[in-house]
């Protein structure tokens, strides 16, 4: 199942991130890549769970469950601890359960609307806010795997349209009731990018889309998302980053999870495929979720250790901050995720 070259996506997807946190109001949209790896994260983990043949359902979900917080918990858990023991979060414990995103939102929908938006352009660094996204995925990893066992086999193509019209429906409304609170962030908004790589992952695991071609349909996804993203913002109806949105972002989605598809069925030969699978980007791409953990932790870091380089002070901060990211998150990789994952061996998927 692995697909060595959706590790050195992962890795350029982080460098996007990177980009944009350092630069926000002029990469704006290179945040598309966070969905983009809401998409992914629908697709691999529909995949994932279609390879299991435990007989019960509670032998299912003990398998998934297990195997995703060896996964996730260890790195996780460390760099919050850190970033509490280093005083840098207001909110420790909606981090500790994975709800720092509905902390937000309550913020955000608070009387004083001003002073909150002052908070967090102030904080927003320091706080490591950008986990809220990963309170999403767990969000997600909790639901989505009962839902799908739950459902019929027959009726589970119905049951991932449905919500995907859900999730329109709740961006909708959110939209037209509180359109600058920080609604975005919650999971029946991001449930869409979730559910269409989900439902792409179904689909191509039925040979539903046995006609298609991934050679062709990778550059059209592209292009057509890229084009969408570039009208939003051209026509200024985006939100603002990605805690509000617009209705740009159904298309959008649609075309990410046809992107999915296309590079998840890449033939290893393709230029892509062997571009992304090139070691070093395949080895940075696995650990780019510890990457992504710490990287707004390493700006802070960075400015306290007062090393100068010979460049701009917007330059000097970027590479100090990509090189103090590595080290840390090497680190943490091979001396906690990687024995981590080593773990996941011992309760294996039962494979068809």
């Amino acid at each position: 199942m692995r697909r060595h070259h959706l590790d050195g996506l992962r890795f350029f997807l982080f460098i996007l991130v990177f980009l944009t946190h350092h630069h926000p109001q002029d990469l704006e949209f290179f945040g598309y890549a966070l969905p983009v790896f809401f998409v992914m994260s629908g697709f691999l983990i529909t995949k994932v769970l279609l390879l299991d043949d435990q007989p019960t359902l509670l032998g299912k979900l003990r398998v998934f469950y297990v195997r995703r917080v060896l996964r996730i918990f260890p790195s996780y858990y460390l760099v919050v601890a850190l970033l509490w023991s280093y005083g840098a979060l207001s909110f420790p414990w909606y981090y500790m359960a994975y709800l720092v995103n509905f902390k937000l939102f309550a913020m955000s929908l608070g009387p004083d609307l001003e002073a909150f938006t002052l908070w967090f352009a102030a904080n927003w660094r320091s706080e490591s806010v950008h986990l809220w996204s990963l309170s999403v995925e767990e969000q997600f990893y909790i639901v989505y795997p009962l839902l799908l066992y739950l459902t019929a086999v027959r009726y589970r193509t119905a049951m991932l349209v449905a919500v995907v019209v859900i999730s329109i429906a709740a961006r909708t409304w959110f939209i037209e009731e509180a359109p600058y609170s920080y609604y975005a962030v919650l999971l029946p908004v991001c449930m869409e990018y979730f559910a269409w790589g989900c439902l792409f992952a179904w689909l191509e695991a039925n040979n539903r889309l046995r006609r298609l071609n991934a050679n062709y349909v990778l550059p059209a996804s592209a292009s057509v998302a890229l084009v969408l993203i570039y009208l939003e913002f051209h026509y200024k109806l985006d939100g603002f980053y990605q805690f509000q949105t617009t209705h740009f972002q159904s298309p959008i989605a649609v075309c990410l999870g046809f992107f999915m598809w296309s590079v998840w069925n890449l033939d290893r030969s393709h230029p892509m495929a062997r571009f992304l699978s090139f070691r070093p980007f395949v080895y940075f791409g696995e650990m780019s979720y510890t990457m992504y953990l710490v990287h707004l932790f390493t700006w802070d870091l960075w400015e306290k250790l007062g090393i100068d380089l010979p460049f701009s002070k917007n330059v000097d901060l970027m590479i100090g901050t990509w090189v103090l990211t590595t080290i840390i998150s090497m680190s943490i990789w091979h001396a906690v995720e990687k024995p981590a994952n080593q773990l996941k061996r011992y309760v294996p998927y039962a494979r068809r």
